[in-house]
């Protein structure tokens, strides 16, 4: 009889349940495999601390969704909790979906499950979940420390920015039974307070990325980038665009190529006509950007956070550089000179990044958290 695992991701068909996709083709032969998501269950603070008005908005709730599920209608009613603090949502029908083997789901009734993978730590503080399971894991996917993420945790009045890494792991981290974290410095750092964290990790639709075989060719470089351009830490606006626009000041023929939102498959041809990625990240685990570059035989120059820092082998397949604009640009100018070089990357980048990376071989970390 197949294993029953529930993954909590933040929103449908975002980073994190891509991720997850990237997995369940090689966990549906032994799991069940279901989804719920953390803005189906979001809370919010309460400000009132009246008795009599918490009463007479849960029977007035309690009123609302008996009147829902007369008219058969699953939209959220929210109930202030018996601490006070916040409201959360009640559905008639718990919004937790079942994958399908083609990766489309249904919605189901399950409550309770053997395995429970909440893919971000601040979940379990920014919603309530109706589900349980008894084996539970948590994710961090950020690579520094504040970890990138919400840090009011209403639930239990912690400015969860003001801890410190064993304060955190206490409060947010040793209630589980396992840890998994994405790539850099969070293996390193968790292992010192644990023995039961994991990296993972996984790129959906790594055989549809588009190869560019013609890397450095014409005359002019074109430098990639994807993601949230106002996300300051990843730090598009203040180092990657100053640096790309101060070397078009020297004359070379530099052309930025962005995707800033839109449909995942698209991804699968952005990369084909580009020479080269910059990340210039301070706190990414990934990000998929790189693993997307690599999978279409493009080189990243990369500040030493996430996947490049232990992908990226220096003048052999990118370049790690520090985060400064200066840098930036200096690496920018290296190798649209030196063309030779920026080809040599290109050809080494696939094949390395394959040979750790590949989802043929991640599945093996995912597994061994689910098993052991």
């Amino acid at each position: 009889m197949k294993k029953t695992l529930l993954f909590i991701a933040d929103r449908p068909d975002w980073a994190y349940e891509f991720m997850i996709k990237a997995w369940l083709p090689f966990l549906l032969k032994d799991y069940d495999c279901f989804i719920a998501y953390d803005d189906d269950y979001s809370i919010k603070k309460n400000n009132s601390k009246s008795l009599i008005f918490r009463i007479t908005y849960n029977i007035k709730s309690l009123i609302k969704l008996w009147f829902f599920k007369f008219l058969n209608k699953n939209e959220s009613v929210h109930f202030i909790h018996k601490s006070a603090k916040y409201y959360y949502p009640r559905y008639i029908n718990d919004k937790v979906y079942k994958y399908k083997t083609d990766l489309t789901k249904e919605l189901t009734t399950r409550k309770n499950f053997d395995i429970k993978v909440e893919m971000a730590y601040y979940f379990q503080y920014m919603a309530e979940f109706p589900f349980t399971a008894d084996k539970n894991i948590v994710g961090i996917f950020t690579d520094k420390f504040p970890h990138e993420g919400p840090n009011n945790d209403v639930k239990n009045d912690i400015d969860r920015n003001l801890l410190n890494l064993e304060e955190f792991f206490k409060k947010y981290i040793k209630p589980y039974d396992r840890l998994i974290v994405g790539g850099g410095n969070l293996l390193p750092r968790y292992k010192k307070l644990t023995n039961k964290v994991d990296f993972v990790y996984g790129i959906y639709g790594q055989e549809n990325f588009v190869e560019n075989k013609n890397v450095g060719k014409n005359d002019f470089l074109t430098i990639g980038w994807t993601g949230n351009p106002t996300r300051s830490m990843k730090g598009f606006e203040e180092y990657i665009v100053p640096a790309i626009e101060n070397v078009k000041k020297t004359g070379r023929d530099i052309r930025l190529k962005t995707k800033f939102s839109g449909p995942y498959t698209e991804l699968f041809t952005f990369y084909k006509d580009v020479d080269l990625i910059i990340i210039a990240s301070d706190a990414d685990s990934g990000p998929s950007m790189y693993g997307e570059a690599s999978l279409s035989g493009v080189p990243s120059i990369s500040t030493k956070v996430g996947l490049p820092l232990m992908g990226i082998k220096n003048a052999e397949n990118g370049f790690l550089i520090n985060r400064d604009i200066r840098e930036i640009e200096n690496q920018i100018i290296s190798l649209y000179d030196n063309r030779k070089l920026l080809q040599s990357l290109a050809s080494r980048v696939k094949s390395d990044y394959l040979q750790w990376m590949d989802n043929k071989v991640t599945i093996e970390h995912i597994k061994k958290v689910l098993e052991d």
